[in-house]
């Protein structure tokens, strides 16, 4: 597409104004709410875009929720701050001047694109984290195509210019449009099975996480790796408290480890015993815990920053439900 082609098609950007509300689910699970507000006032609009989910079982269960709040004009580029809040911490910073939030991008991108006639880019902007780049989309069958900061999405067209859904698969996560949607009362499971090698010694890495080294025999007396309870979190919870009892620091590793058969989320516990930690995995009865196994995120006992950290670390790949070989 030529560069006069692009401003043409840049030129007739409509920025949607309302409220839209969507369903969040990742493999398979719901686990929460998003909602997009676009409110406008002559030729200054005010875009709010809020999310609260439900964490894992196995990272806690608690509820976590962002907000950011952004000026932009009338073609949905930023012109003002940004003002984001996370969990109830409050950051403010200049919005990149002239580039459009992401939670934006696939709206403008389906009222400037047109069937068959190639891709239309747009300069966008990550709102939490402000790193830069474009998003790209066009239309085939009824269906945007789009490219939002690397990640791929499929878009599929709503009323009132906001899409009924947006599909991540690389992520296996869905917005669905819903006016009903909320955060699941009980938290979802991360019991699922992970794609991988039939051979664990194939593994290699994990969402970027690469494989655990073998873990060192532990130099003290620690607790045998039984404890009581029903999931890996209860078990691991209960180890750790045991330890703790004996004189052991310990906190809780979340990601994913070959239970014999296959790849699964799992949780175990990791325990101080000198100047390192000796993982120990209470549900497979592991002391030190084999692997092959992958560290997404770890927190401490009472540590709740931490925990819903580990929470939305664990969110961010559980839909990447791939374990890679060698």
């Amino acid at each position: 597409m030529s560069i006069a082609s692009t401003v043409a098609l840049l030129a007739a950007l409509a920025l949607p104004e309302g409220t839209a509300r969507y369903r969040v689910e990742v493999g398979g699970e719901t686990i929460g709410a998003a909602e997009l507000v676009v409110r406008c006032e002559g030729p200054r609009c005010q875009v709010v875009f809020e999310t609260r989910l439900r964490l894992p079982e196995e990272a806690g269960g608690a509820v976590t929720a962002r907000r950011f709040e952004t000026d932009v004009d009338r073609d949905g580029r930023a012109t003002g701050g940004i003002r984001r809040t996370r969990d109830r911490a409050v950051t403010r910073d200049a919005a990149p001047a002239g580039r459009v939030p992401a939670a934006l991008a696939e709206s403008l991108l389906a009222s400037a694109a047109r069937e068959g006639e190639g891709t239309v880019c747009l300069e966008a902007f990550e709102e939490e984290t402000l790193v830069l780049g474009r998003a790209c989309g066009a239309w085939e069958g009824g269906v945007l195509g789009a490219t939002v900061l690397g990640v791929r999405e499929r878009v599929a067209p709503g009323p009132g210019g906001f899409p009924a859904a947006i599909e991540l698969p690389e992520q296996g996560t869905r917005f669905v449009r819903d006016v009903r949607a909320a955060v699941p009362p009980r938290p979802p499971s991360l019991a699922v099975r992970v794609t991988g090698p039939a051979d664990p010694a194939r593994a290699a890495s994990f969402c970027g996480v690469p494989l655990d080294p073998p873990p060192p025999a532990p130099v003290s007396r620690l607790p045998a790796p039984a404890a009581p309870g029903e999931s890996c979190r209860e078990k691991t919870a209960a180890y750790l408290a045991r330890a703790a009892a004996r004189g052991h620091d310990g906190r809780t590793a979340l990601g994913v480890a070959w239970d014999g058969a296959r790849f699964v989320w799992h949780a175990w516990a990791e325990v101080r015993d000198g100047d390192r930690y000796v993982p120990v995995d209470p549900a497979f009865g592991e002391l030190p815990a084999r692997g092959p196994r992958f560290t997404v995120a770890r927190y401490g006992p009472g540590d709740g920053p931490a925990a819903l950290a580990a929470g939305r670390r664990v969110v961010a790949c559980w839909g990447r439900a791939a374990v890679l070989a060698r």
